[in-house]
């Protein structure tokens, strides 16, 4: 859930098709080729939802597409190469897929080389999709730089995703890191935030599984959500949005009794989830662990349906011991702290939901927050204080956090939290002027001693290198949301985060 800052970040995002990317350079046009026009790959009926891969391991990939309007099993041949013309065909197979799994299919390529850059394609009948581009981690002893682009939060009805498009155009990206609120469950708001033409389909809040496949379907055919697919692996969880704003194991704060049964629901929204998403299937806990050479081991949190129980209604709540009050059950704890002890990597890196330091909301000039956001891990701080007690002893750890809709830096001892903003759903701008939204920021930094950086008025992605002296974050915001003109970067904020340091993070020109 989008942590309630200032204004109510809260209102979630959504999905449809219909943006205009800009003009793209010639080296990675082909990238775009389905998601701008014509030729012989095609940009609508079969492949209209596009290609993805993702989980890259050093000797495997995830490939998926989807087939529109079939009828009934269909087989689609698929084919991988180093060469974007598929002059030599590196390794190939095919994939069966039918309506009852809405069309989805998934593969996994396997016997590939570490670190390396291959194209991949299907066929169906005489179709053909898009191309797209994918890239295994590196080797185990690798030891060269790793760049995550880290987004969250694509709200549909908001604006248009032009962060993925930015991340699509970018060379220097190794793998794409999704943290959750990919779709969100919301019907069509009211609200002055929304951009016109951009409606939730269907047109109600979701709650089957064909509503869940309508939603996920009407994501899958946005240029700029297409285009970042085709052009990196990702790396995805998800967060609330994907099943219900609020949600925890056994219940959800949008989920109604006029609505069903919560764990039909659930297993609707996962199945709907892994059908729709490049991710592995034999992990469906959803925690999981990357190895990026010696350089990061990228360990990801599931702190929703694993073992999340519901978020305190009082302040003695926040405090309820571990064994009664925690957002993850104690299996995947255990498997938390041992990947953290047993990891040799340069940098352990969590792939978190929501905020996992404390911040102190109290300065923020209006009644609509409390103190502390419950949803998140201010709201357990028993197990708040069981990994950070660990954090010293592993360090150096890097917290990578979603959920928020804003940019933060926090400072802890033993970590670093970077928290990515928004694709498009709201913050502060959505809901102040711009001095305003300036000004609780400046208020929450001055407040919070352990907040080295913040900005809760601009959306975009994070961007964040691992190197050998350093890990510098950048934060990268696009103008224009809510417009259908080109886009262009506004601005870019960057830290470095310097490990076994008085001062972790430090800014970078």
């Amino acid at each position: 859930m989008p942590i309630l800052l200032g204004f109510y970040l809260g209102f979630m995002a959504d999905l449809q098709n219909c943006c205009f990317l800009r003009p793209v350079n010639a080296t990675r046009s082909f990238l775009l080729l389905a998601v701008c026009a014509g030729t012989r790959l095609l940009a609508q009926q079969p492949f209209a939802f596009g290609v993805a891969s993702g989980d890259p391991y050093s000797e495997s990939v995830v490939l998926w597409t989807a087939l529109e309007g079939i009828s009934g099993p269909e087989t689609i041949t698929w084919e991988c190469s180093r060469d974007a013309d598929f002059t030599s065909i590196y390794t190939s197979g095919s994939v069966q897929t039918d309506p009852a799994h809405s069309g989805t299919a998934k593969v996994v390529a396997r016997g590939l080389e570490a670190g390396t850059t291959y194209f991949y394609r299907f066929w169906w009948n005489e179709h053909v999709s898009p191309i797209g581009q994918t890239k295994t981690a590196p080797a185990p002893n690798a030891l060269e730089p790793v760049k995550l682009a880290v987004v969250s939060c694509a709200h549909y009805e908001a604006g248009y995703f032009y962060g993925y498009g930015e991340i699509a155009q970018r060379s220097d990206v190794d793998v794409v890191v999704h943290l959750g609120d990919y779709i969100y469950e919301y019907g069509p708001w009211k609200a002055g935030w929304k951009v016109p033409g951009r409606v939730h389909v269907p047109d109600h809040e979701i709650v089957s599984l064909n509503d869940y496949r309508t939603r996920y379907a009407q994501y899958h055919r946005d240029p700029n959500l297409q285009a970042m697919h085709a052009a990196h692996p990702v790396i995805a969880i998800w967060d609330d949005h994907e099943i219900a704003n609020n949600s925890f194991a056994t219940g959800a704060d949008n989920h109604q009794e006029n609505e069903g049964d919560y764990a039909a629901r659930r297993q609707a929204a996962m199945q709907a989830y892994y059908e729709w998403m490049p991710v592995r299937e034999e992990e469906p806990q959803g925690y999981r662990a990357f190895r990026y050479g010696q350089m990061l081991d990228l360990i990801l949190l599931e702190t929703r349906l694993d073992g999340r129980t519901d978020v305190p209604r009082s302040e003695a709540g926040r405090h309820a011991p571990l064994e009664e009050h925690h957002l993850m059950s104690e299996a995947q704890r255990t498997w938390v702290t041992e990947r953290l002890q047993n990891s040799a990597a340069a940098y352990r890196v969590l792939g978190n939901q929501t905020i996992f330091s404390p911040l102190d909301l109290g300065v923020l000039p209006t009644k609509r927050v409390k103190d502390h956001n419950p949803d998140a891990w201010d709201g357990y701080l028993a197990e708040r204080d069981h990994l950070a007690n660990l954090f010293p002893t592993v360090a150096p750890v890097v917290i990578l956090t979603g959920d928020s809709h804003c940019s933060w830096g926090f400072e802890g001892p033993g970590y670093v939290e970077l928290c990515t903003p928004s694709i498009t759903s709201t913050n502060f701008d959505e809901y102040a002027n711009p001095l305003v939204a300036r000004f609780a920021g400046f208020l929450l930094w001055m407040r919070n001693k352990n907040l080295e950086y913040v900005n809760v008025r601009d959306h975009g992605f994070m961007t964040v290198e691992f190197t050998q002296e350093a890990a510098q974050a950048e934060w990268i915001y696009v103008k224009n949301i809510k417009s259908d003109e080109p886009w262009r970067v506004s601005h870019r904020r960057r830290r470095s985060v310097h490990p076994w340091t008085k001062n972790l993070l430090t800014k970078t020109r």
